[in-house]
């Protein structure tokens, strides 16, 4: 390598390819065994040659929970749990896997602290604001289905920042409620079975549904019937 080369500038191309690979898994499921040898290769590559830490490779593809569209995420989480529970996976892959899930969770929750305007804009955290919450929820849903969540990082960082009430302006945004209810909504449409079997506390669930009832039905792509209990 000439001196003019930085070793580090690998990072980007190596995250652009892996983040374009888990594109392609969403957009395209029917090639879920074409593409996911891909990226199990240069997940266990980057790692292996130490092109970047577990944290770093985490940092760099965790926005993949704000992007794509919320109905597609199914395989991304099998991916994920295929990927994390391999016999000969190697034990740095299997924590990114984990670190991966916690990151998006726990950021997640505190993209609730941003304004959401009418349930779009731009967040800093959550890419398109509102919408990107609720898609984000959505994934979020996939990964406790699959079991990728542990009940106490989903009690401490997922239902409670959604059903508490917060001082400031959150709550007199246009929006706050469609965008509140829209993300409850997904995420017992992905994981309504396993939130409702123990995993949420009975108290959060009983509120979570007071709020389907008070405000679902006011808003078109609420669809009761999808909530899986």
């Amino acid at each position: 390598m000439s001196n003019g080369t930085d070793f580090h500038n690998c990072k980007k191309p190596i995250l652009n390819k892996i983040r374009s690979l888990l594109a392609f898994l969403v957009q395209k499921p029917y090639e879920y065994d074409q593409i996911t040898p891909k990226i199990e290769y240069w997940i266990e590559h980057v790692l292996r040659e130490h092109f970047m830490t577990v944290d770093e490779l985490v940092e760099g593809v965790s926005d993949v929970a704000w992007r794509r569209d919320r109905d597609r995420y199914a395989n991304v989480a099998r991916f994920f749990k295929e990927f994390h529970d391999a016999p000969h996976r190697s034990e740095q892959a299997r924590t990114f896997i984990t670190q991966l899930c916690s990151h998006v969770l726990r950021w997640f929750a505190i993209a609730w602290v941003e304004l959401l305007p009418m349930g779009m804009g731009s967040g800093e955290i959550a890419n398109g604001g509102g919408n990107g919450l609720t898609i984000a929820a959505s994934f979020v849903g996939r990964l406790i289905e699959r079991g990728l969540l542990s009940q106490e990082l989903v009690r401490r960082h997922l239902i409670k920042p959604l059903i508490n009430h917060y001082d400031g302006d959150n709550n007199s945004q246009p929006g706050w409620e469609i965008v509140r209810v829209l993300a409850i909504h997904n995420l017992f449409f992905t994981a309504g079975n396993t939130l409702c079997q123990g995993l949420l506390e009975a108290e959060d669930v009983r509120v979570c549904f007071e709020i389907f009832d008070a405000q679902g039905r006011k808003i078109s792509a609420y669809d009761a019937t999808r909530v899986k209990v």
